[in-house]
């Protein structure tokens, strides 16, 4: 079985659908059997650096003619039916890990993480949004098989577009590795690194409206009052619309103990995570919420939102509060530093809950998808 996978996002996306692009092909390249064999398609302007070091005769890289942007005008916008089997050879299975799929005449599959331009449509990005509105339905028009991170992504997908469940495939996200709890004495060292000043709370995800920074902001602030020796770690780069929400990071961090780390790489986050009070992380909405189980993993307790995958995702493990409620957000964060057998609880409850998700397993049941679109076929 020949599959080809877009890993255009694997390279130009840092977090988010990059993340799972990357973890899910290495997942897979590990699984490879028989007549197996990936094919990593990517545009000309993304330049996959280090892949000579995993590339072998089952997994390939193969490099598009064109640039990302001038290949998702003529896909998506313009419509020109020129496949993708044009330019990489034949292929038995094609998969569009980001939304989308290009035209071909294998069958296809695509992932669809989230809904938020249909669902929280104030705080998307009007061009993305536009963008999405055209070409996921036709994306879910063309598959063969849908796959969701979620179950609410897959009932959202139900909802706002009628696909019916047996298209739909929910296969969870996956934790790297990678996060596990480090040493006393690498988080100690990791934190001088980045001038973290203990004890603090953290936030990770892009600087963004739906991640709901604001609303971290105003709980912080109660916090500061009651315990001002409490700080704030923010942790992420500005995305789409961040400008008024960098705006309050830095009016608020002239005032409060504050430090945004605007660019972290990824093998630091474990320290980060283990060595924080709480993950907060009240988005507005998620089609999963991968720090909440990055964090748990690394042994840190997670407050998060009370609704959709978010609260499906934190199962039993996490404090729940509503997205917009910093009072009720305050209270939790004061509870878990007042409170060090609930916070060493939901450490314990965070850990054996981020074990379920694996990207062993989540390889595993795309390797089915694959197989059952391609026997299809």
């Amino acid at each position: 079985m020949r599959v080809a996978i877009d890993y255009t996002p694997a390279i130009a996306q840092r977090g988010g659908v990059g993340r799972y692009t990357r973890s899910l092909v290495h997942a897979l390249a590990a699984r490879l059997g028989g007549a197996d064999e990936l094919v990593l398609w990517h545009a000309s302007d993304a330049d996959p650096a280090g892949a000579n070091d995993w590339a072998t005769p089952r997994v390939r890289f193969r490099r598009l003619p064109v640039p990302e942007r001038l290949a998702t005008i003529a896909w998506q916008r313009l419509r020109i039916p020129a496949r993708l089997e044009w330019m990489i050879g034949p292929v038995e299975v094609v998969h569009g890990p980001d939304f989308v799929v290009p035209p071909t005449r294998a069958p296809a599959v695509v992932t669809i993480h989230d809904l938020s331009y249909l669902v929280t449509p104030e705080h998307a990005h009007p061009n993305l949004r536009r963008y999405l509105l055209r070409a996921v339905p036709r994306a879910l028009d063309r598959a063969a098989a849908v796959i969701a991170v979620s179950q609410t992504t897959a009932a959202d997908l139900t909802r706002h577009y009628g696909i019916a469940a047996e298209r739909i495939t929910v296969i969870p996200n996956g934790v790297d590795p990678l996060f596990r709890p480090p040493s006393p004495e690498l988080v100690q060292q990791v934190l001088a690194r980045l001038e973290v000043r203990a004890p603090y709370f953290i936030i990770v995800g892009t600087v963004e409206p739906r991640k709901n920074h604001q609303t971290v902001l105003r709980a912080f602030e109660e916090v500061h009052r009651a315990h001002p020796d409490v700080s704030l770690v923010i942790v992420g780069r500005p995305g789409w619309l961040a400008e008024p929400i960098v705006a309050a990071i830095k009016a608020a961090a002239r005032r409060l103990p504050i430090r945004w780390l605007s660019q972290v790489d990824d093998s630091l986050l474990p320290a980060l995570y283990s060595g924080s009070l709480a993950l907060v992380y009240p988005s507005w909405y998620e089609g999963f919420g991968l720090p909440i189980v990055e964090a748990m993993a690394s042994g840190a307790p997670v407050v998060t939102s009370d609704h959709g995958a978010l609260a499906e995702v934190a199962g039993d493990a996490a404090l729940l509060a509503p997205a917009g409620d910093a009072g009720a957000l305050a209270a939790l964060m004061c509870r878990l530093i007042e409170e060090p057998d609930l916070r060493a609880d939901r450490v314990r409850r965070g850990q054996r809950h981020a074990a379920h998700f694996t990207w062993d397993a989540a390889a595993e049941a795309h390797l089915a998808v694959y197989r059952w679109v391609s026997a299809g076929s």
